[in-house]
This record gives structure tokens, sequence and C-alpha cells, in this order.
């Protein structure tokens, strides 16, 4: 924050209360605290009581009601135009208190009060004239004439605040603040004070026992500190920089005064408008030296001017100054503050660093910005009672530094997982860490300054982490960090189960689990009382068999359980063939109708009459396990075979010219449904998942369209049941029990949904054009007997039953 005669403070506008103004209330006088607000939504009245839910608008109203022991309680980060004038008092014990809650280490930040800018325009910040028992604290005022005026007034305290004058181009800026009259008792402490006139603080003659400790007191146009006949002055702990004229100086009778723990640090040469600087840096006149004490400086003069003018006695150095038998812990260490900046934090320094009389009056346990004195390890103690204070207004702090965070960190098997973020960098001395989760688990060493940690947490909730640095010395510093993490998931149990060969009565399981914890056991029951299959995980079971005694329908059921105890279970119905011919088939392989074979294998047979006799065309393709898929191709009217190998998910597709190609879709246990889906004169490949009913199309495009129809334990069949030259779905119901019919159940393009029962319980399905009028319908293959059964009633025809032979 500069003053300096060259910058000019602007103060923004808010509201402003007259002077005028009537008695407090009962209930004012009874509340502890009164409130200022003129924030737009703070709905503030200078008519009313000052209460939290309706404030005052300006600090003149409450200055103007407040009693003995309350709080002025002024909202921060906001500016209030306008001299406020204390006409009140408060009592010893029970001040009347201004404060505004800051973060007072972010300079230029809080309550800015003052006067309207103008060069012609006089005023003060603060006018506290003829009372007692005041307090201003964390408050930021500046005015064009004096910042702070404090006048025939009594146990006054400036805590904490950040005082300037001359803003806006005043053409006579007086000091920051000033202290007069009768006054007695006026504390300043742990202020920033800086003014574009003649003085920074000004003790004036009549005022006694004023006490100026631990303040930042720069750049201004003259002295620091001018101390004119007022005995008694206190100036302790102070910080000095870039002041035109004097430091400090002491003038006419100002005996008894108390001079230590200061820092007045060397200002540049062509620091005031390119005029060398050479004035004295501390100045006691004659009448001032009776009963003073100078002490534990460290004092640093402009270049060419004297340290110190002592009676009318100048002297060029703290070791000349000592004759005078005063300064006797004085010396010239550099604090190190930059030239260019205003930075007034010291660098470590002996003579400077626990170098101060901390039982000098005045000296407070704390510094400039509320920091605790501290010890520095590599430096000796050289000052008095603790014997580790450091000179001037800012002490010295352990650079060790601490930070944690956290995010959620989830890996497979932990979804409770957080990754921690840790730095910490040591200062002063070696460093030990923790780090506490914040779940009431016990803390963990930290063993490097910049590190992750992973860690998992029982629940999910909120958990704010806590890294704790302790030093070799004692100092203790922590970060804290809040990681939210979500509740665990649900545990999905989920399985694959086929037949890889439709004439062994063998099935495969394969399993689909999702589980955030650990799986720790897997159970499938088959469904025929034989003793279920147990994996103990967590690794999924892969590739289960199980053979069955009988062809039937039968339940899967998979159990899971994880590392957390929990429970899942699901199942699957599935139709399963017992030994058989072989699979049967159906497509146009010439002429206007569909044909059906067998497929067995590797093995095709495939016959052009729909009688019983001996298959027209055979040969090989595929092997055992496989299943037969029947298509367009090659964008012509007749079909070609492939093959679909369930425990790849891969389709081999025979063209006209007897070359193959391979597609890779879908996963063990999907059922493969070719089908002109894309209307382009020829067919797609898609699959279907038994276990989720799933219909998976893919298109010319390579994009994948999926649909949902059907139960468990439903098999996939695909024709045009509309009559309308592309692919419609529908799936094949097995009859449950002995005797009991099958379902077809087809979905039309219009989305509705008719069902035809045909055959019985242990056949198989088949469709085509049986008729060759451009339209699908059903039949079934029954393996018991080797029959095929076409229904050809849309067509009003019987049904063609045959058998097909080798």
């Amino acid at each position: 924050m500069s003053f300096h005669r060259r910058v000019g403070i602007a103060i923004a506008v808010a509201c402003s209360a007259g002077a005028g103004t009537a008695l407090p209330s009962v209930a004012q006088a009874e509340t502890a605290v009164l409130y200022v607000d003129n924030s737009t939504t703070a709905h503030c009245s200078d008519a009313g009581a000052g209460t939290q839910a309706q404030p005052y608008c300006g600090i003149q109203a409450a200055a103007d009601a407040a009693q003995p022991g309350q709080t002025v309680q002024i909202a921060p980060n906001r500016t209030y135009q306008g001299m406020i004038t204390v006409r009140r008092s408060g009592l010893p014990g029970k001040p009347i208190v201004f404060k505004a809650d800051i973060p007072y280490k972010v300079p230029a930040t809080g309550v800015e009060v003052g006067q309207q800018d103008g060069p012609d325009v006089p005023g003060y910040g603060f006018l506290i004239s003829g009372v007692h028992d005041v307090s201003v604290t964390g408050l930021q005022i500046t005015a064009p004439q004096e910042g702070v005026l404090v006048k025939d007034s009594e146990r006054i305290v400036l805590d904490r605040t950040i005082v300037g004058a001359g803003s806006g181009g005043a053409a006579q800026p007086g000091p920051a603040v000033r202290i007069t009259g009768h006054s007695a008792g006026v504390t300043v402490s742990r202020s920033q004070i800086a003014s574009a006139g003649p003085i920074g603080v000004a003790v004036e003659a009549g005022v006694t026992g004023t006490v100026l400790t631990t303040n930042l007191v720069t750049e201004t146009d003259g002295r620091g500190v001018l101390v004119t006949d007022a005995p008694g002055t206190v100036v302790v702990g102070n910080t000095f920089g870039r002041n035109c004229l004097s430091d400090i100086e002491f003038a006419g009778n100002s005996s008894g005064a108390t001079v230590e723990n200061n820092v007045l640090a060397k200002r540049p040469a062509d620091w005031c408008g390119g005029v060398p600087v050479s004035s004295v840096a501390l100045t006691v006149s004659a009448g001032s030296t009776q009963g003073t004490k100078v002490d534990y400086n460290s004092v640093q003069p402009a270049p060419g001017a004297a340290a110190y003018a002592w009676g009318g006695t100048s002297y060029a150095t703290p070791e000349a100054f000592r004759a005078t038998g005063q300064g006797a812990h004085d010396n010239g260490a550099d604090p190190g503050f930059s030239q260019s900046t205003s930075d007034y934090r010291p660098i470590a320094v002996e003579g400077l660093t626990d170098a101060a009389d901390a039982s000098a009056p005045g000296a407070l346990d704390t510094d400039l910005y509320g920091d605790p004195r501290a010890d520095h390890p590599k430096i000796a103690n050289t000052g008095t009672g603790n014997g580790y204070q450091d000179r001037g207004a800012v002490e010295l702090q352990d650079t060790m530094s601490v930070m944690v965070s956290a995010l959620p960190y989830s890996t497979t098997g932990h979804p409770l997982n957080a990754r921690a973020t840790v730095w910490y960098t040591p200062g002063w001395a070696p460093v030990g860490a923790t780090l506490d989760f914040g779940d009431g688990t016990a803390p963990v060493p930290v063993t490097s300054g910049n590190s992750t940690v992973d860690h998992d947490y029982p629940a999910g909730g909120s958990y704010t982490l806590t890294l704790t640095a302790t030093s070799e010395t004692g100092l203790v510093r922590t970060s804290t960090g809040t990681v939210k993490l979500a509740p665990v998931g649900e545990l999905r149990p989920s399985f694959g189960v086929y037949q890889p060969d439709r004439t062994v009565a063998r099935v495969t399981v394969t399993d689909r689990t999702v589980s955030p914890w650990p799986v720790a056991r897997y159970v499938i029951d088959f469904g025929d009382g034989t003793a279920p299959a147990v994996s103990e995980g967590p690794t999924p079971p892969s590739g289960v068999t199980h053979d069955y005694g009988v062809a039937g329908t039968y339940t899967v059921t998979e159990t899971v359980v994880d590392d957390h105890g929990r429970t899942g279970s699901t199942g699957t119905q599935l139709y399963v063939a017992g030994p058989q011919a072989g699979v049967p088939f159906a497509g146009y392989f010439g002429g206007p109708t569909s044909h059906v074979g067998l497929f067995d294998k590797g093995r095709w047979a495939l016959s052009y009459q729909k009688a019983s006799g001996q298959a027209n065309l055979v040969w090989s393709l595929g092997d055992p396990g496989d299943l037969p898929v029947v298509g367009a191709w090659d964008n012509t009217c007749q079909c070609q075979s492939g093959i679909y190998r369930p425990s790849t998910g891969t389709f081999a597709l025979q063209h006209s010219d007897k070359s193959v190609s391979t597609v890779q879709f879908g996963e063990p246990g999907d059922l493969p449904v070719v089908g002109a889906w894309d209307r382009d004169n020829h067919d797609q490949l898609a699959i279907f998942r038994p276990s989720t009913s799933t219909l998976a199309v893919r298109h010319d495009n390579g994009s994948v369209s999926t649909m949902r129809f059907g139960d468990q334990g439903d098999l996939p069949v695909v024709g045009d049941w509309d009559g309308v030259h592309h692919a419609q779905f529908g799936v094949f119901r097995p009859g449950r029990n002995e005797g009991d019919p099958n379902l077809f159940i087809l979905r039309h393009d219009d989305g509705s949904v008719s069902t035809a029962a045909y055959g019985v319980k242990g056949d198989l399905p088949v469709v085509g054009d049986w008729l060759g009028r451009g339209r699908t319908t059903f039949g079934i293959f029954r393996p018991s007997s080797h029959v095929f059964a076409l229904s050809n009633a849309y067509g009003g025809q019987s049904d063609s039953v045959f058998t097909i032979y080798g």
C-alpha cells in the first residue's frame, strides 16, 4: 500500500450517516453487537436498531448509538464514505469497539472508511474527540487530510488497521495518525501507516502515555513518527522504511521516552522525488533525552546521513552512539528489505532475528500479522525474556509449509479408494509428518515431502484429511483437505451360458459379474439337481462346462458373494438339445421358395424338395460346436452359407467364389441372427444375447443398434413377417413341460406383436418363405424323429411334413 505524494487513493462511494442521531433505545443498549452493512442485499437502515437482520447502513449511525461494552461489527470488503466522528465513550474494561473481521495478511482488504476525495476537501477518516475507552480494529482508513485524529481522549486503541492520509491529491495532507490535546494512554499497534504528507504518526504537545508498538510506518514525505512535547511516549517494535526525513524524531520536551526493538531501514538515495535523503534516522532533542531509553534497535541511515542525533550531536553509527550511554545493543543489521517493492518482511540475520528486548514496555507476543514469536534454531538468542523475539514489526517465521488434497481414485476391487497428494517443505529444521484420513483409522507416517498416498475408506461420505508436520524444534503445522466418495454401487451378478454343440447336451458358462468389491465366491447351479459348481474368488470362473443327462429346459442360477459379505443371484432359462441329427437352417438357394437343410458338425445337407428323401446338395464348412448362418452376403438373390463360432464370437462367411471372410462380433454365449436389416439387397450380421434378451445389429456403416425383446430361454428368429422386403425380429419360446406347445412371438414394423403356437417342447425353430410369396412364416425341426414341419396356413394350404436323409 502506497500513500506517496505521487500516488492517489480512490475511495468507493457508499451510504453515509448524518451527525444528528437520537439516543438509543433500551433494546439497543442491551444488545452486545451493533451491525453495519451497506451491501445491496443487507436491507440496511440508519433509522433501525442495527440488528443482524437489519443492520445500519453507515458506521456513523452505529457510532452515535453505541454504548459501553458494545461492539460495532462492520461488514468487511465494503466501502463506507464519510468522516466518522466518535462522540460516545466506553468504560474501563468495557470499551466501545469498532471492528471488522478481515484477513489481515492480505493488504488493503477489508473496510475502507474515508472522506470524499478532492484537493481542497478537509476531513478525517476517524475523528475521536473528547471520549475515552474506544477501540478501532480491522479497518482500512484513508482521508485527504488525516486518517485518524485522536483529540482530548483517553484509553484509545487503534489495532490491526491500515491508515493513510493524502488520498485524492489533497493540497495539504496531514499525518496518517495524529494524537493531540490532552490525550492520554493511546495505543497504536499492529497497524500499517503511510502518508503523502509530512508525518506518519504525530504525537503532539500535552499528550502523555502514548504507545506505538509493532507497526509498519513507511513512505511518508517527511518523518515516520514525530513526537513533540509529549513525555512518556513508547516507540517499540516498529519497522520504518522509505520515509523522506527521520524515521523517529522526539522534539521539544518529550522526556521519559522508550525507543526499543525498532528497525530503521536504509532508504534509497533517490526515493523522495530524486532529492538525496540526508536526514538522521533517529533524532532525540536535548529536551527529550532526560529519562529516555534507546536500545535493541537496528538502525541503517540513508547514504551519507548520520544514524542518530542525540541532544544536538550526530552519531554516524550505532557503535559511535554508544558513547552517550545509550544503544548498548543497537546495531546496523540489514533486514534485507526489497528496495523496489513494499515488502518489509525481514531475512534471517544476526542482531535482528532473536535479538529484541521482550521486556520492553509495549512489546507484544504477536507481530504485525498476528503471528507468534518464533525461535530460529540457527541464530543465537541475544534478546531478553524468552530471548528470541525479533526486532521490528514482523517476526520471521519458520518457512515450513504443508498442504494436502485428495480425490476419489477408484480402482478394480477398491471402489472407495482415495488418493491424497501431500506436500511439505522443511524450514529451519528437519520435519516429520503424519496423515490422518479422517475415518478413525490410525494416522500414517509420510516419508516424502511430495508424494501420494492411497487409502480405502469404509463407506461413502465426506472425509477431512489432516496432514500434520512437526519440526525438530517443536513447530507444528497442519493442512486439511476434503474428499467426497460416492456410495458403493450394487453387486450385479451376470453370466452367459450356451450349448457349443447342439448334438451334445453340454453347456459352457462364462461369468460377467460386475462387482465394486472383490468377489470371494461364485456358485453356479445348473438346475438339474446335481451339485453346484463352486469357485472361490477373486478370479471369476471361465469356461465352466456341465453335461446334462437328458435334453430339456433348465434354469441355470449364479450366486455371487463379495468380500464385504454382500450376496447377489441371477438366473436364466436355457433349452438344452440332446443328441440329434443336426441343426436346421433355411434360405433361398435357388428358386422362388426357401429350402431347408441340416447342419451337423461342419457338414451341410440341403433339400430342394419339401418331401422326404435324400439331401440334394451336401458340402462342408465349419467345425463341431459351430452354428449355421445363411444370408445373401454378395448382393445376389441367392443365399450363401456361413458359420458362427459361439466360443469366440466369430462369423465365417463363404462367398459365391468360395472365398471365406471372417468378422468378429459378439461374445461367448451369443447366438447368430442374420437378416436384411438395412434394406439394401443384402443381409447384415447380428447376434442375440440370451442372458439379457438383447438383439445387436451390425450395420453396413459400422454402427451397432440394439433392442431388447423376449425372455430368458427364448431363441431368436428373423424373417420378413410383413412381406416388406426387410427383416423383422422375433423369438421362439420352447414349451416348458412335456407336450406343451412352442410359441413364435413375432415383432412387426408397426411395433405390434403377434403370437402363434406351433410344435411342442423339444422342437427347434426354422423360418422361411415356404410358398414363394415374399413373406416369411415358421416351422419346426423335431430332433427326436428328424422331421421337418413347415406351416403353410397363411396360404390356405396344408403343412409340409418330411424327413431329409443323409
